[in-house]
């Protein structure tokens, strides 16, 4: 599969495990700064997993001792159609890469429509200093805030009123959530297609929410704050990149205000998205490798004398090539190899992993399994490699000297 799909594949996942496991295991806690921290940490874990390539060294007991050359599998199908498909899904990628990015430079030109249009929003309104922050007034306004602006519609006339929305948005400001939002938009940015980011983007308001609520009632009398939201919250129009004091869910919020705070043991699930943690870097991030050789660096004498004592190289700086190339190799196989009936007839397939030596002169012996599948896979696919042409022979120092290799034949049913 293309990288960048892949890539995309396999963040769209690790949002999707965040996701159902904040819905199910964490949502109803009322540690809502711990919350903040997850639904942030899962959007740089979404953009960091399938990025990474941690190597993880094969310790299978199978080749502790066969440090060589690995050669491509090669695939042999049981029936050749099954290549039509794959040709398809080849000519489908180009296609979906271009859809990809033709989202990501609509909703990248969205934002920097959405930042323009506060900029003029802002640009049109009476402004006040309060503090820190710039008091943005006009009629057409709602109480929101962004960064250090906050946005207002002219004074009424109950100045209570006014004071608890300057502090509820000062609040949001105060705690930064207006970079939350961008973070958010950076996200979207990135996999405008997940499914999943609404429920991010509902989550993510709602504890800012839950936040400011709490501040508000540490401070104030809890029914005279509900009291207030109760008076003046209404459906508004919601900007994307602003805290709005108007929000839709207030049902959740006055039942989250009411809940008794979360006992301490409610805190072992963010442990246990640990676990979850450690499970996706495998799947996504952990490569398999092993050590690699190091080739010999004695000169061309050295070499000659460990050649006449029978010694067998792993890694030289000539390798051996076949007949025809990797192209010549690949079209004996598929001319030689055949599917045994029983194994075909039993759904049987799997890779074999078989090795061999190729001598100073060229040819193949000692044609050895490494790991078998199926003996009469195992025994198909030995007889091929024993009645294969002669290899051009390895060179260490431009000495001719035998060479270990590894093939891994794969057996593939449709």
């Amino acid at each position: 599969m293309n990288p960048l799909l892949n890539y995309l594949l396999e963040a769209t996942v690790c949002l999707a495990v965040f996701g159902l496991f904040y819905r199910f295991c964490l949502a109803e806690t009322t540690f809502f700064a711990w919350n903040r921290t997850y639904l942030l940490g899962s959007f740089f874990l979404a953009w960091l997993i399938p990025a990474l390539h941690l190597p993880l060294t094969d310790q299978s007991a199978a080749f502790k001792d066969t440090l060589v050359l690995a050669m491509p599998a090669f695939d042999f199908n049981a029936n050749e159609s099954q290549v039509a498909p794959a040709s398809a899904w080849m000519g489908l990628q180009p296609l979906l890469i271009g859809a990809y990015w033709f989202g990501v430079a609509f909703f990248l030109a969205r934002l920097g429509l959405g930042l323009l249009l506060l900029y003029r929003k802002a640009s049109r309104a009476t402004r006040a200093t309060w503090g820190r922050f710039t008091l943005l007034e006009h009629p057409e306004f709602e109480p929101s805030s962004f960064f250090h602006w906050i946005f207002l519609p002219p004074r009424n006339a109950e100045p209570a009123d006014r004071d608890w929305i300057l502090a509820h948005e000062a609040a949001h400001a105060h705690r930064l959530h207006s970079l939350d939002l961008v973070l958010f938009q950076l996200l979207k940015i990135t996999f405008w297609f997940n499914p999943f980011l609404r429920f991010f983007e509902k989550a993510l308001l709602e504890v800012h929410e839950y936040q400011v609520d709490r501040q508000m009632t540490q401070k104030h009398a809890k029914d005279a704050y509900v009291d207030l939201l109760l008076h003046l919250i209404r459906p508004v129009p919601q900007h994307t990149l602003v805290n709005n004091f108007n929000q839709f869910q207030l049902k959740k919020r006055l039942k989250m205000m009411y809940r008794p705070n979360s006992s301490r043991l409610a805190r072992f699930g963010y442990a246990l998205s640990l676990p979850l943690l450690a499970v996706l870097l495998v799947f996504f991030a952990c490569e398999s490798s092993e050590e690699q050789p190091i080739l010999d660096q004695n000169g061309p004498e050295q070499i000659s004398e460990r050649v006449m004592r029978g010694e067998i190289f792993d890694v030289v700086e000539e390798m051996p090539v076949p007949a025809g190339g990797m192209e010549g190799w690949n079209d004996f196989l598929r001319k030689n190899l055949t599917y045994p009936e029983t194994a075909r007839s039993e759904g049987v397939e799997g890779t074999v992993y078989a090795e061999f030596i190729v001598d100073t002169e060229g040819s193949i012996n000692q044609v050895e399994l490494l790991r078998g599948v199926d003996s009469r896979l195992d025994n198909e696919a030995l007889r091929v490699l024993k009645a294969a042409p002669s290899w051009s022979p390895g060179k260490q120092k431009g000495v001719e000297v035998p060479v270990k290799m590894r093939v891994p034949i794969r057996f593939k049913l449709n």
